[in-house]
């Protein structure tokens, strides 16, 4: 199987790419938030990732989840779709991507919680009263979540 970006990459090196990033919001019984420590940045995130070519969004997050914290988890329902300019990323390595993330609010099946080690140095609940330095993104895609909106959030 052909890894798109590493394939894309080696046509356009460090210019902009668009990625498509699928990411969960999951709580524990406690209600406590699911975060990860990037090994990159050293701030926390919420878990997910770039999904595939052919990949379903949904699955795609599940999968990343996993990846990321050993959860499994599946999606309940889609809190928004975010991008623009706060959606700019540029890696550690000089690649840069305009990301545009898909988030869902996901349930917890089991597995045991984790970091992945590459991606990630730590992977912990918080309570969303006593959150974690967060990426800025981060930030704006948890009001949404906190907000409890029955339908989906989007930029106009």
């Amino acid at each position: 199987m052909v890894k798109y970006t590493r394939w894309l990459r080696s046509y356009v090196g460090h210019q902009r790419i668009m990625q498509v990033r699928a990411c969960a919001f999951v709580r524990d019984e406690s209600g406590n938030i699911l975060f990860c420590r990037r090994a990159d940045v050293m701030l926390w995130d919420l878990p997910g990732g770039t999904i595939g070519l052919e990949e379903v969004p949904a699955r795609g997050m599940a999968r990343e989840v996993q990846e990321e914290t050993g959860l499994l988890v599946e999606a309940e329902h889609l809190i928004g779709v975010y991008g623009g300019p706060d959606y700019h990323w540029t890696y550690p390595n000089g690649d840069q991507a305009q990301i545009v993330t898909i988030f869902f609010v996901a349930r917890m099946l089991g597995g045991i919680l984790h970091p992945s080690g590459h991606e990630n140095v730590n992977v912990a609940f918080f309570p969303p009263d006593r959150l974690p330095p967060l990426l800025s993104r981060t930030r704006r895609m948890l009001q949404d979540a906190l907000a409890g909106r029955v339908a989906a959030m989007f930029e106009r």
